[in-house]
């Protein structure tokens, strides 16, 4: 039996490590970097100087070939042909008898005048953190296009290179799919008071320069100075592999509970997949899909169900938990909340037909912890309950 996995980030590497302690039959992994596995959310800490490349990237090569793993790197799947069970690598065809697709997403460049210049950066891979380092020493100013999790921790890591870095946001707050108003405006204190500039309700009309890029300039006339940019405006799955091989696509690869394609051999997992019509590109849910999918590529019965949505942002001196249903847009919903300011606290707690369905928490981890536990187990809870333990 040969197992082929194309992509080598948390899915890939979940499955390829289920997949070979099965011992069923070889297993072998496509990725198209250079380096072998690391946890792509530590870059942040790569990118601010906490954390070296050793420590980034912990495994060699033989680590994966003394448990039964082929990893290869460097190699780009250009192609997959299902009716004949063969993906081709390189311009070499290779047969495969079962075949997950793990290549997650790719960075999402809004169409903004001057976009296509050389100083203009996305933030997804080691390879770019590296590339963004490099750029950032040589820079009085940087701008980052996003305020969402990505682009805030891209912030504060290029603040160790850059004195000057300004943050963009087109919504009018911060992480707007993870905070609501008032956590929002307490995260935008604390990342001003870090020294880094914060323009939310901005849009972007024109990033100024002719090979060298001078600033960004705004809706309205306002120009913000650059001389590197930073786009981390959303991902986009990385599903045209799939498409052009003739699997449903609906934004992107869309499976089943148990994360079949709608080719039989074929499977996804992680941020390149669509279940029930969600898609989500963090970590656990990767893995999740990934444990699903190596049980029934290996032949077991394995059935996935959505995993409650967590974000988690840490930056030095806060903490920021988003679970489940933080902004409601139902009237059927209740909201209990605590803001304190010279704290810098805020507890969230959303209650629908009598059931804990979200919450955001600021700097009380512990209280975080316990909330994330209660909305994956659907936990009964009165507004005098919640009102109790967010006091």
């Amino acid at each position: 039996m040969r197992f082929l996995i194309v992509g080598a980030g948390v899915a890939g590497i979940t499955a390829a490590m289920d997949l070979a302690r099965r011992n069923l039959g070889e297993v072998v992994i496509y990725s198209d970097e250079e380096y072998p596995y690391y946890y792509r959310p530590r870059l942040t800490e790569f990118l601010a100087g906490t954390l070296t490349m050793s420590q980034l990237v912990r495994r060699p090569l033989s680590w994966y070939q003394d448990r039964g793993i082929d990893l290869r790197l460097g190699k780009s799947v250009t192609a997959i042909d299902p009716a004949h069970k063969t993906i081709t690598v390189d311009g070499e065809s290779v047969v495969y008898d079962k075949l997950l697709l793990a290549m997650g997403c790719l960075p999402f460049v809004p169409p903004i005048e001057g976009s296509d210049q050389e100083r203009v950066l996305t933030w997804r891979t080691l390879e770019d953190t590296l590339e963004m380092e490099k750029a950032a020493v040589t820079c009085k100013e940087i701008v980052v296009i996003g305020g969402g999790l990505l682009g805030l921790e891209a912030a504060r890591g290029l603040k160790s290179y850059c004195a000057n870095i300004s943050v963009l946001e087109f919504f009018p707050r911060l992480m707007p799919r993870q905070l609501d108003d008032a956590g929002s405006r307490l995260l935008q204190d604390f990342v001003e008071s870090l020294g880094i500039n914060v323009i939310v309700g901005a849009r972007c009309e024109k990033i100024l320069g002719d090979g060298q890029i001078s600033g960004v300039q705004l809706q309205g006339g306002q120009i913000v100075p650059a001389q590197t940019v930073v786009v981390t405006a959303g991902v986009r799955a990385n599903a045209k592999l799939a498409a052009d091989a003739g699997l449903s696509v609906n934004r992107a690869v869309v499976v089943d509970e148990r994360m079949t394609t709608s080719e039989p051999d074929i499977y996804a997992a992680g941020d390149i997949s669509v279940f029930r019509g969600y898609t989500w590109a963090i970590a656990p849910i990767a893995q999740a899909q990934a444990r699903v999918a190596a049980a029934n590529m290996a032949g077991e019965e394995s059935l996935y169900d959505v995993v409650v949505p967590s974000t988690t942002l840490k930056v030095v001196g806060i903490d920021v938990s988003s679970v489940g249903i933080v902004n409601p847009e139902d009237e059927a919903a209740t909201e209990i909340r605590r803001l304190d300011n010279e704290a810098g606290t805020y507890q969230k707690i959303v209650l629908r037909d009598g059931v804990i369905v979200g919450s955001i928490v600021i700097n009380n981890r512990q209280l975080a912890k316990r909330l994330e536990s209660a909305i994956s187990v659907r936990q009964p809870m009165t507004p005098e309950e919640a009102q109790r333990l967010i006091r």
